[in-house]
This record gives C-alpha cells, sequence and structure tokens, in this order.
C-alpha cells in the first residue's frame, strides 16, 4: 500500500473517530439529561405578579418596573425549566430573571450566554449571574473573563474551575450549599474555596442536597435530603433575595 493511500484511510479512521465521538455525546445529553418535575412545570405559569415568557430563554418578568436582573446557568444535563420554582419566587420579589438554556444541557459549551442577556436589556443596571453545579462553574468562567460585565455572582452547590481564579476580583460572591452534620455534601467544596474572593459569604443549608436545588428527581451519588423539596427552594429563594435586594 503507498503512502498515499495509508494517509487516505487514516484520515478517514481519524475522522469516522470524531464523528462517532460527537453522536455518543448527542445520544448522551439526551437519554442522560434529568427533566424538570411537576413542581417545576408548575412554575413555569404567568401569574398576576410574573409573567413567564419561553422563547430563546425563559424570562420570569416580575409586574413592576426594576433594574436588577439575574441569569441562570442550569446544571449539567439537567431541563433548565427545572430550576424555575425558586427563580419564580425571586421574580415574585421584583427581579428580572432569565435562564439560558445551553447546548446539550452542558453551560460548559456557552459560558459568554449572559452577554446576549445583557445586551437585549440595556434597562436594567445591576446583574446578577448565578448558576447550578456545572453552571456555577461556567458562571465563574464568564466572571474571569468579563469582570465588568456582572455585579455579583451566586453558586448553588457549586464552585469555580481552576482556570477560573476569582481570589483577585473585586465581584461579590454569595456560596449556597446543602450540608450534612455541617459538612459540605459537594465533594472538594472545601478545597476550592481560596478560587474566591475573600469576603465572599457561604450559606450551608442542613439537609439541603444537590438535586434540590431544583425539581428534577434523585440525582445519582446526591445524599438524601431530610427536608422537603419546598422547604429547600423556599430558604434558597430568601438567601437570594436577602443578597439580591431586588
Amino acid at each position: 500500500m503507498n503512502i498515499k493511500k495509508i494517509t487516505k484511510y487514516t484520515l478517514i479512521g481519524f475522522v469516522s473517530i470524531i464523528i462517532i465521538g460527537i453522536l455518543g455525546i448527542l445520544v448522551w445529553s439526551i437519554t442522560g439529561t434529568y427533566p424538570a418535575r411537576t413542581v417545576a412545570l408548575s412554575a413555569l405559569e404567568s401569574t398576576d405578579r410574573v409573567t413567564v415568557t419561553q422563547d430563546k430563554w425563559i424570562v420570569f418578568e416580575p409586574d413592576k418596573k426594576t433594574d436588577t436582573g439575574l441569569i441562570f446557568y442550569p446544571g449539567g444535563l439537567v431541563e433548565p425549566t427545572a430550576y424555575a420554582p425558586i427563580l419564580h419566587q425571586i421574580a415574585e420579589k421584583g427581579a428580572l430573571v432569565i435562564i439560558t438554556p445551553m447546548p446539550l444541557n452542558l453551560a460548559i459549551f456557552n459560558t459568554s450566554a449572559a452577554n446576549a442577556v445583557i445586551d437585549a436589556y440595556p434597562q436594567i443596571s445591576t446583574w446578577i449571574l448565578a448558576g447550578h453545579s456545572l453552571g456555577g462553574a461556567s458562571a465563574a468562567i464568564f466572571a474571569e473573563n468579563n469582570p465588568n460585565r456582572i455585579d455579583a455572582i451566586v453558586l448553588w452547590d457549586s464552585y469555580p474551575a481552576d482556570s477560573a481564579d476569582l481570589s483577585d476580583n473585586n465581584i461579590s460572591v454569595i456560596s449556597i450549599f446543602g450540608t450534612t452534620n455541617n459538612f459540605p455534601n459537594t465533594e472538594n467544596f472545601d478545597d476550592k474555596k481560596h478560587l474566591l474572593p475573600a469576603d465572599t459569604i457561604f450559606v450551608g443549608i442542613e439537609g439541603a442536597n444537590h438535586a434540590q436545588f431544583g425539581d428534577y428527581g434523585p440525582q445519582k451519588g446526591d445524599v438524601v435530603a431530610s427536608m422537603s423539596l419546598a422547604e429547600q427552594h423556599k430558604q434558597v429563594a430568601e438567601i437570594m433575595l436577602d443578597f439580591i435586594d431586588p
């Protein structure tokens, strides 16, 4: 076999591996996605205080004028609508809230999603970026790369990747996480605190677990919550509102 044929078949094999890999990721992201459940779907309904629309983004618009906006990055392989319960409660108190759906339900594939939202709402003067799990890590990457575009960042059971060291950033940060016997449920959580500013606010919720920051059912490897879904949502919303003060 001559060199040209070897090169040809090598390229064909390489391209085939890439295609198979892409197809594998697509199948994995579709079949492995955690769907929104009943409580979340109910929170997508508009009320007399919040108008909910679903198009490019999922928007919770309060019934009064506001200059405060919250952008939310969903957790990995979780349907973005699963986070509606807490975010709807925040919008009820006067903040504009926008969930950004992500490619393949993986926020890491579009960490800059907040830019388009900010550009679309010039009337908002204060922006908070929040995220759960992988969404929180992706939000930290945005904050590292766009230090002047947002005013604060909120992490739900999450921490920054090593590439997103915010320790020298002036941004306001709050980290909300579940604990069992006063220890964080998230592995490596304490080891990553050095990546956040010294004045970061850490709020542990005893009895909370990872999946109940949304409403998408049990998650593999998660601890069993000792509080109800409704109670965890209520506590997270209250902590968020105290921090945001819309």
